[in-house]
Order: structure tokens, then C-alpha cells, then sequence
């Protein structure tokens, strides 16, 4: 839980330096870029605090909640998708 908490607290203190839609975009991509890169527990550790993270705060001023939604929604989706992909390749090994 340490290294949750020590992302955690990461993806907040930078997620508050949010001021507009296009830093929204950015902090997104740089969260998700780990786990596009190489999905390993780490990776899915990082992308899963920032998930954490997104949905449990309001969004920043000069961001509208639509695209604050749609950014949760985006990082939620990646990581069901790495998480299927994972279940079905242990699924076709023998």
C-alpha cells in the first residue's frame, strides 16, 4: 500500500496543477503512458491510483465537467482494457 499512497499523493499534488483542458490532456497521457509502455504490476499500480485519484476529486477550475468525466472515463477504460487483455492471455495458455 506504500507505493499506492506515495502515487497517490503524485497524481493529486499534479492533478491540482490542472488549470485547463489541455493540461487535463496531458496529465491523462503522462498517467497512462506507463501502463501504453509496458503493462506490468507497477504500471497497473500507477494508472490505478491515478483512477483513484480523478474520480475522487472535483474538477479543477477551468475544466468543464464534461471533459473532466470523459478523462475518468478514459483512464478507467484503459485499464479494463489492459486488465482483459491480461485475463485472456492467461486464459489461451495452457
Amino acid at each position: 500500500m506504500i507505493w499506492m499512497d506515495s502515487y497517490a499523493k503524485i497524481h493529486a499534488l499534479t492533478l491540482g496543477w490542472v488549470t485547463c483542458e489541455d493540461d487535463l490532456t496531458d496529465w491523462t497521457d503522462e498517467t497512462l503512458w506507463p501502463l501504453v509502455s509496458h503493462t506490468d504490476i507497477e504500471s497497473m499500480l500507477w494508472a490505478m491510483s491515478a483512477f483513484v485519484v480523478i474520480t475522487s476529486t472535483p474538477p479543477p477550475a477551468g475544466v468543464t465537467p464534461y471533459i473532466y468525466r470523459l478523462a475518468c472515463k478514459i483512464v478507467g477504460d484503459k485499464i479494463e482494457q489492459v486488465i482483459e487483455t491480461k485475463r485472456k492471455a492467461a486464459e489461451s495458455c495452457p
